[in-house]
């Protein structure tokens, strides 16, 4: 880790929940003709939110797993496959922010240290 300071661990910690989110979409997406399948859905932003709102992050709970309320087809699957695919492009543009985040901030501590 970069550093133990509260933005390097919101990063982290949303980086988590975003891989989290990805795999449980894929999962949603290589189900969607699956009959009875019921799809699922990640949130983490609600608990990071309260973990910044007070200041720390040293131990959040695992990004939570619940299922959609989508309502369900004729074959008891739920999964509408244009959500899932906007919701990956979404999580994809977010990882991409909280990466160019992270390399921001690793570049401030090198250009730091080499002024030292």
């Amino acid at each position: 880790m970069i550093g133990n300071d509260l933005t390097t661990q919101a990063i982290e910690w949303a980086l988590k929940g975003l891989e989290r989110r990805s795999l449980v979409s894929a999962n949603n997406i290589a189900n969607a003709e699956t009959p009875g399948f019921r799809a699922s859905s990640v949130d983490f932003e609600g608990q990071l939110r309260s973990a910044l709102g007070a200041g720390r992050i040293s131990r959040i709970a695992e990004p939570t797993l619940s299922p959609t309320t989508t309502p369900i087809s004729v074959n008891g699957n739920n999964v509408r496959l244009e959500d899932e695919l906007v919701g990956m492009i979404q999580t994809n543009l977010r990882k991409n922010a909280m990466v160019e985040a992270f390399n921001y901030k690793a570049g401030l501590l090198r250009t730091a240290l080499r002024t030292q």
